[in-house]
């Protein structure tokens, strides 16, 4: 590993969707506001130091959307990672904590008591989340040999990639507050753990 630097990630979560808050948005494609992708973009650009040479994106238009128009503003490879999705809800898509409740009350609190082990009905488990983005994390750092990337991702795709990264228990992982645009910084060196440099350090 001699001479091979370490690859600096900042992995950014989108800003405010458009449509109903705080339900279980998942595989629903709805865009971000225009003020959330402006809080996305500017804190971007802070986080951009050293300049990102990489970008990569959920596919889902509440990530791809701003990724694709930064991409394109400061002339960088885009790469669309199916494997950062967010987490599926299967029979709970678009309804409230509350609603999913109401409609399989037992089955949500397995959900919740388990946080997320046990996957809505229909959809899909932590442990599903877990596989799913951590090979796809392997496979778009396998060439990294420094420099600085960027991923759009969501909340759920940031809580399984600290589990994996760091280690944090999946309990713990619900107990840190992943806010719209939340964002944390690894570095990356082949055969060597992952170390976090920081998590949410921007704030506004």
């Amino acid at each position: 590993m001699s001479g091979i630097q370490p690859t600096l990630v900042t992995v950014l979560r989108h800003g405010e969707v458009r449509g109903r808050a705080h339900v279980y948005r998942g595989a629903l494609d709805d865009p971000m506001t225009e003020r959330g992708s402006d809080r996305v973009r500017a804190i971007a650009q802070r986080l951009a130091v050293p300049a990102f040479d990489r970008i990569a994106s959920s596919p889902l238009a509440r990530c791809l959307d701003f990724a694709e128009a930064y991409a394109k503003a400061c002339e960088l490879p885009l790469e669309t990672l199916e494997s950062m999705r967010e987490m599926h809800f299967g029979a709970w898509e678009g309804l409230t904590p509350e609603e999913a409740a109401e409609l399989d009350p037992t089955h949500h609190e397995l959900f919740r008591g388990t946080a997320g082990k046990v996957g809505a009905p229909e959809g899909e488990s932590v442990t599903d989340l877990r596989r799913r983005v951590g090979q796809g994390w392997a496979a778009w750092l396998a060439d990294a040999r420094g420099c600085h990337r960027l991923l759009v991702t969501h909340a759920g795709v940031m809580r399984v990639l600290l589990m994996e990264l760091v280690g944090l228990d999946p309990a713990h992982a619900y107990r840190i507050a992943l806010p719209e645009a939340a964002h944390f910084q690894v570095s990356h060196l082949p055969g060597e753990a992952p170390v976090l440099l920081n998590l949410n350090s921007c704030a506004g």
